[in-house]
């Protein structure tokens, strides 16, 4: 009985320090990801717009100035996990459903090597993905 507690308490503890990322490294996950690391800094390019899934890519939809304007978000992997039964993005903690605004700082420019990102996803116009760099994605008031 002594060892069989162990047992259990040494998996839950070893689950403890992993980061369960859901669904996001499945095979055809909709969420680009990249490594990125808080402490390393980031981009102050702006991102708003509504969370949407399109052909299989979660994608930032822009209002406003930039209605209509599509744009693939890539995700820090470290604070991303996807739930693909109930389509939710949880993003350093908070869940966001698809069609929730959502805002964050970070920066544009060509995928590469380092990000993974869904066949489904077409970067925008210029060729261009936002790599997110940013703590939470919640809306900035004012």
């Amino acid at each position: 009985m002594k060892r069989a507690l162990a047992g259990v308490i040494l998996l839950a503890l070893a689950g403890c320090g992993a980061h369960d990322t859901g669904d996001l490294d499945a095979p055809g996950s909709p969420v680009a990801r990249y490594d990125w690391d808080p402490a390393d800094g980031g981009e102050a390019a702006l991102l708003e717009g509504v969370l949407e899934l399109h052909d299989g890519c979660v994608y930032v939809v822009g209002g406003g100035d930039a209605a209509g304007m599509t744009t693939v978000p890539v995700f820090p992997r470290a604070l991303t996990s996807w739930d693909a039964e109930a389509q939710v993005l949880t993003y350093a903690g908070r869940d966001y459903a698809m069609g929730d605004e959502v805002s964050a700082g970070g920066g544009w420019g060509p995928p590469n090597e380092d990000m993974t990102i869904p066949e489904g996803c077409e970067p925008d116009a210029w060729g261009e993905v936002m790599h997110v760099q940013d703590v939470d994605l919640e809306p900035y008031a004012g």
